[in-house]
């Protein structure tokens, strides 16, 4: 009887507790958006189970939970904003010096710019999420992939 009541007592602390500790962590928008491709695979749930125990076996959603607990949540923390969750026609621009040169970095959904603040030069790079990667861009044509 003892050992029940420790339970339902911990249980009870823990139910109470949960909705103040929920954004202390970050919203993990890496691990959101995993599981909701995972959902979208396909109309049929054994798809989808399948497709999920196979993200879990290779550790998928491991990975993005630690690339969202230690990076992205903490890019949000401390700058305000997550580069994972930018909405489409958001646009953010921060000025960086690097080397005693001032530059411009425009963000925006799956695409970014560096220009330089004095001179006409600009790189532009886009990620294909097909692809999962980066690429520096010439007008429409991919470049370079970044690594």
């Amino acid at each position: 009887m003892k050992r029940n009541m420790k339970k339902v007592l911990i249980i009870a602390l823990l139910a109470v507790s949960a909705p103040s500790l929920t954004g202390c962590y970050g919203p993990f928008r890496l691990t959101s958006k995993l599981h909701n491709w995972n959902g979208q695979i396909s109309n049929k749930k054994f798809v989808n189970e399948l497709s999920f125990i196979g993200l879990a076996v290779i550790q998928a959603y491991s990975v993005c939970m630690l690339a969202d607990g230690l990076i992205f949540n903490s890019i949000e923390f401390w700058g305000g904003n997550n580069p994972i969750s930018m909405k489409e026609g958001e646009v953010e621009i921060q000025d960086v010096i690097h080397d005693g040169k001032m530059y411009q970095v425009i963000k925006s959904k799956n695409n970014m710019t560096v220009a330089a603040k004095d001179s006409d030069e600009k790189v532009d790079f886009r990620y294909f999420p097909e692809e999962e990667k980066w690429y520096q861009m010439n007008g429409e044509v991919k470049g370079l992939a970044v690594e």
